[in-house]
């Protein structure tokens, strides 16, 4: 058997997306466990350029069943725009658990308002897609899930109980206020859309686990946003770590082989928070502008700085990591030097461990200076094409992580990982 966990090493945005679709090739099954369409996992392979947004990076491997899980929270207007973008012959192995949660469009309004009231110190980056509210709801137990688009008359009285108070919410902020009709005209056309979609998942992936299948874990978002071990309140409001994968895929934590954390080989973060690696220099618009680093689902421009692997050995004790994927080596291949922050000084101490947000946002990076290579990688296809100094780097972030590495990306194409 073999489950193995795909988890964000830093801020999100570490090339999961890449590594699933790797590791998805010959899987039986693939499940996106948390997290909603602010995700935005590109994907390159034969079937052309993606950024997947909510659905499930295995979409691509015809003999995988696809699942939206539990944990997930479920826009069907993006699902159903996404869908139009792959080719049709792979949506039928996709499924969406019955429990997951649904971002009604009240959501994404209250999102929206809430972030415009804050100032622009206290805001938290959110991508305005209803996420949060969703979430909030399923924390409070009004929120409504998917199974419920099948049982309409259930649904009719769910709303009707519900609505006012999201109006009044509404109200508050000046905002368009909904009708029951109204949403129970958009939940038939999801039912219509999905229904046939929406199983109870446990069978299928207790059957997969019980046979021995291959099956992937994929997150969103990574460790540092996570809702209890991020950078608090500037986090996403699940839990993107291999507890949580374990917790919300249905698969008992001893049954996960692996755990194999993915981190760039610099760093970035979109939104607020603080970030102590980032570069304000021209290193780091340089790291921006080779690596094209824009959100794939807002476009914003992502802070860029070196390595933290301060935040890297925090990510592989919490979450047990057993090898790590290095992905986009190739973005360092024109740099002189290349640091890699390894410790903090925070109020004249020294750390090389993390500390909670407060501690983080007074923090002053310690940098370590490597030797650049200053060559092209993305040609290489084995570990002994690097040259020495990028295998110097590399072998590096694995004694930072503690554990090895087994995955080396120089690019976007599935033939540009190198397999240690």
């Amino acid at each position: 058997m073999s489950v193995i966990s795909i988890i964000g090493a830093q801020w999100g945005d570490e090339g999961k997306g890449r590594i699933v679709d790797y590791l998805a090739t010959d899987a039986d099954v693939v499940i996106r466990y948390q997290g909603g369409d602010n995700a935005g996992h590109t994907v390159v392979n034969d079937y052309g350029k993606f950024a997947l947004h909510i659905v499930p990076s295995g979409i691509f491997n015809p003999k995988a069943i696809s699942i939206v899980g539990v944990g997930a929270v479920v826009n069907f207007d993006t699902m159903e725009q996404e869908l139009k973008g792959i080719p049709a012959a792979l949506h039928k192995n996709l499924r969406i658990d019955s429990r997951a949660h649904l971002i009604m469009p009240y959501h994404c309004l209250l999102d929206g308002a809430e972030e415009s009231k804050r100032s622009e110190h206290d805001k938290i980056g959110t991508t305005k897609r209803g996420i949060g509210p969703c979430y909030s709801d399923k924390a409070a137990r009004t929120g409504i899930r998917a199974g419920e688009l099948l049982n309409p008359e259930a649904l009719k009285a769910h709303i009707e109980k519900i609505l006012p108070k999201k109006n009044r919410e509404l109200e508050y902020y000046g905002l368009k206020q909904f009708s029951v009709d109204e949403l129970l005209q958009l939940c038939k056309k999801w039912k219509d859309t999905f229904g046939s979609r929406i199983v109870d998942t446990i069978p299928i992936v207790r059957q997969a686990v019980d046979a021995g299948r291959k099956i992937v874990l994929e997150g969103q978002l990574g460790i540092m946003r996570d809702l209890d071990w991020g950078i608090y309140p500037y986090t996403t409001s699940s839990n993107p770590t291999s507890g949580g994968a374990a917790n919300v895929s249905g698969i008992a934590p001893n049954n996960i082989r692996e755990i194999i954390g993915v981190t760039k080989a610099y760093s970035t973060s979109v939104g607020g928070g603080p970030f102590v690696a980032e570069l304000f220099d021209e290193d780091g618009k340089k790291l921006r502008d080779i690596g094209a680093e824009y959100g794939a689902t807002t476009g914003r421009p992502r802070r860029c700085g070196w390595l933290d692997a301060v935040a890297l050995d925090y990510s592989s004790y919490l979450n047990g990591f057993t090898s790590i994927a290095v992905t986009r080596l190739d973005v360092l291949d024109s740099f002189e030097k290349i640091k890699v922050c390894e410790a903090y000084e925070i109020d004249g101490e020294i750390t090389r461990y993390l500390p909670d947000t407060d501690g983080q946002e007074r923090a002053k990076p310690i940098f370590r200076t490597f030797k650049g290579w200053q060559c092209d990688t993305t040609k290489c296809r084995r570990w002994d094409d690097l040259p020495r100094e990028a295998q110097e780097y590399v072998r590096a972030i694995g004694e930072y992580a503690h554990c090895k590495v087994s995955y080396v990306s120089v690019g976007p194409e599935r033939d540009q990982i190198i397999i240690l």
